[in-house]
């Protein structure tokens, strides 16, 4: 008997501007891993960052008729919503279009503003390595759809709502490479190696930054064991000839006794793999504490670069509005034990949050000059703030003036690069502009 066939699409980021390149789409990726581990459904993938819409109709006109569902996956920002919903448009064209379920970090926050859409047939809130498997067995017979975590689905004039979702996912890891052509997404990157992919090792975040978007997933922190993670990587290198690894983890380095294995598992594999990842500063604090040799392992681990969310030079900016939970001391302090290790700190910051003075924002620039004089130079971007519906400083911007978009639609146009908000001026976007000071230059890759 032939399994179902599910249909997921990653639509394309318009995101050329600001990244050199883009990587590999594991949103989608984590969830097929699920569908085939399982054994319940054939699975393809479509990336828009790799693949034009014409490629698009031509995957439609194979195998649309074949499909239980096409999931599309869409983040707030960078046009993905917009060009999600052309995607749905050309396929709805279709006489016997399948169901379109979408999912994602947006519809996470607004599942059911995203459900009003007249393409949009049904919605995924929350992990979608649970939800899903039940959705494939619930539109094959086997789950009442009611039970379906996280579904929220138009049936006739009415609506359907499942339970809630998981929020934690312990499937990651051992993913189904073949679905992908990973080569395509293997990149030159001189702060790490020439031939660097991206990899997500775990899901979730413990600290508490409330612009960030982690704070709206509200997931449990998941994620792969630190053997796991090796033999992982040990197969990318012996099939695809890797030479660098740039996790893409909210944060890397939560489990401190995980951070120290690999590192030192690097060492006694030989595996000669360099490798990035995201820290907080609070975890090098913590590492003082519990795990005093770790940032001397990550150094010889071959760790060439950190990226670190410093936000703020304000102590009140870090305190009271960030609610970082560090201080500018701190952060200095931190950001010289990186570089006494010679690994390149990658620093972000944000300025015009919603309450924050310009004496503060100059604050944040003349700490970023300070840093500056650390040897290696690290890198900077300053970003201007914007409000991420469902977090706290979302709903702090909303009262000093900023409009939020009411539909779907006009979420499309969101550019969280751009200026967003009514206090933003135009020396604001000529700083974060000047401050930024990246390895790579933003380009268009072709």
């Amino acid at each position: 008997m032939n399994k179902p066939l599910v249909i997921l699409a990653y639509p394309k980021i318009n995101h050329e501007k600001n990244y050199v390149y883009f990587w590999m789409p594991f949103s989608i990726l984590a969830i097929a891993k699920v569908l085939i581990d399982e054994d319940i459904a054939d699975v393809v993938l479509f990336d828009g960052n790799q693949q034009d819409l014409a490629a698009w109709k031509q995957l439609l006109d194979k195998c649309s008729d074949q499909a239980i569902f096409i999931g599309l996956s869409i983040m707030t920002g960078g046009g993905q919503i917009g060009n999600a919903l052309e995607m749905a448009k050309i396929a709805k064209e279709r006489k016997n279009c399948p169901p379109l379920v979408f999912g994602g970090p947006h519809v996470n926050v607004l599942p059911d503003q995203t459900l009003e859409h007249p393409l949009v047939d049904a919605v995924l809130q929350g992990v979608g390595q649970t939800s899903i498997p039940a959705l494939v067995r619930a539109l094959t017979g086997c789950l009442p759809l009611k039970d379906v975590p996280g579904l929220r689905m138009k049936v006739g004039n009415s609506r359907l709502q499942g339970p809630p979702n998981s929020p934690r996912s312990l499937k990651l890891g051992g993913y189904p490479w073949h679905l992908l052509d990973v080569q395509k997404y293997v990149r030159d990157d001189p702060t790490i190696s020439p031939r660097t992919l991206n990899y997500v090792s775990s899901q979730g975040c413990i600290y508490k930054c409330q612009f960030c978007y982690e704070l709206t997933y509200q997931r449990k922190y998941s994620k792969m064991s630190a053997e796991l993670m090796l033999n992982d990587i040990e197969d990318l290198k012996s099939r695809y000839d890797i030479s660098g690894v740039k996790f893409y983890d909210a944060d890397w380095f939560v489990d401190l006794n995980r951070a120290t294995a690999f590192s030192e598992g690097l060492l006694e594999r030989n595996l000669d793999i360099a490798w990035a990842a995201s820290i907080n500063p609070n975890d090098i604090l913590r590492a003082r504490r519990v795990q005093p040799q770790l940032m001397k392992s990550l150094a010889e681990s071959h760790c060439t670069r950190l990226l670190m969310g410093v936000e703020s030079g304000s102590n009140r900016v870090l305190e009271e509005i960030v609610k970082k939970e560090v201080t500018r001391t701190q952060l200095l302090d931190v950001a010289q034990e990186i570089a006494d290790q010679g690994i390149l700190g990658s620093y972000t910051f944000i300025i015009g949050f919603p309450g924050e003075t310009q004496q503060e924002q100059e604050e944040t620039l003349s700490l970023i000059e300070e840093l500056w004089n650390l040897n290696p130079s690290p890198e900077t971007r300053v970003h201007l703030f914007a409000p991420y519906p469902g977090t706290p400083l979302f709903e702090a911007a909303i009262q000093q003036g900023f409009k939020a978009p009411s539909h779907l639609e006009a979420w499309s146009s969101y550019d969280y690069y751009d200026s967003q908000t009514p206090w933003t001026t135009s020396e604001m976007v000529k700083a974060a502009s000047s401050f930024t000071k990246m390895r790579l230059s933003p380009s268009k890759i072709a």
